[in-house]
């Protein structure tokens, strides 16, 4: 049926060695993202295809110039960055494996929702993550805070402030900042948001006072919304914003 894998996230369903299953680390499943991403450097914004991938340990990534990472039906990657998490023997072998898959130069075929991707006589079958996993809705989830965002992509983790969370309901927004409760209004105009907050006026002090802040700033100013299964990211214009999980109600 033709059509790009760009811009979309796939979840393997089956995968096949010489015709014979094969069996992935338990709990574990194949992701792969593919995304064009902006990147600004000293000769000026250039585009680059990224390649993310995932196979239950490290994070591994790819970027190649705009349009060469799915030329002529094949996947055209190097190698990879990464995280350096240690893995247990399987997991790394997993990791390993996929990495070597990938840079081999595999063919792929898309049909409808389903990616396949075929090299030797290895054969990947991915399906869309949005059937798979089906994002999360906006309302009625109580949206846990991981990461304060700023210059739009630098993510600062605050192991030791309190747990903040936020809660959406219609015209109606609820949360903590750890220390403070919060509570107002929200107009919304597609994923964008507008909201007004009130706060108590509780003290803090240390990483919970810097969240406090970052939530209370971005909350200040129109939002852009985006949910990816169980994640959300609110970000300004000027690039503040939060990433959550959802948590339990």
């Amino acid at each position: 049926m033709g059509g790009s894998p760009m811009g979309k996230t796939y979840l393997s369903t089956a995968v096949t060695e010489d015709g014979k299953p094969r069996h992935l680390v338990p709990n574990t499943r194949l992701r792969l993202t593919f995304a064009e991403v902006p990147n600004l450097n000293a000769e000026g914004p250039r585009v680059y295809d990224v390649l993310g991938a995932h196979a239950g340990c490290n994070r591994l990534k790819a970027a190649v110039a705009a349009g060469e990472l799915l030329t002529d039906g094949r996947l055209w990657i190097d190698g990879f960055g990464g995280t350096a998490r240690g893995c247990t023997p399987p997991l790394r072998a997993q990791d390993e494996w996929l990495s070597e898959f990938l840079t081999s130069r595999p063919s792929w075929h898309l049909d409808g929702d389903q990616l396949t991707l075929t090299s030797a006589g290895t054969t990947i079958t991915l399906l869309d993550r949005r059937i798979v996993e089906p994002d999360f809705p906006l309302d009625g989830i109580r949206w846990k805070l991981i990461a304060t965002i700023t210059n739009g992509d630098l993510f600062h983790h605050h192991h030791s402030a309190e747990p903040a969370w936020l809660t959406f309901d219609g015209e109606r927004l609820t949360g903590s900042t750890g220390a403070n409760e919060l509570s107002g209004t929200v107009t919304r105009a597609g994923t964008e948001l507008t909201c007004a907050v009130l706060a108590t006026d509780r003290a803090c002090t240390g990483q919970t006072a810097e969240v406090e802040t970052a939530i209370l700033t971005t909350l200040s100013a129109k939002v852009t919304f985006a949910i990816d299964y169980n994640r959300l990211t609110l970000m300004t214009p000027a690039g503040i914003g939060l990433d959550l999980t959802a948590g339990r109600p």
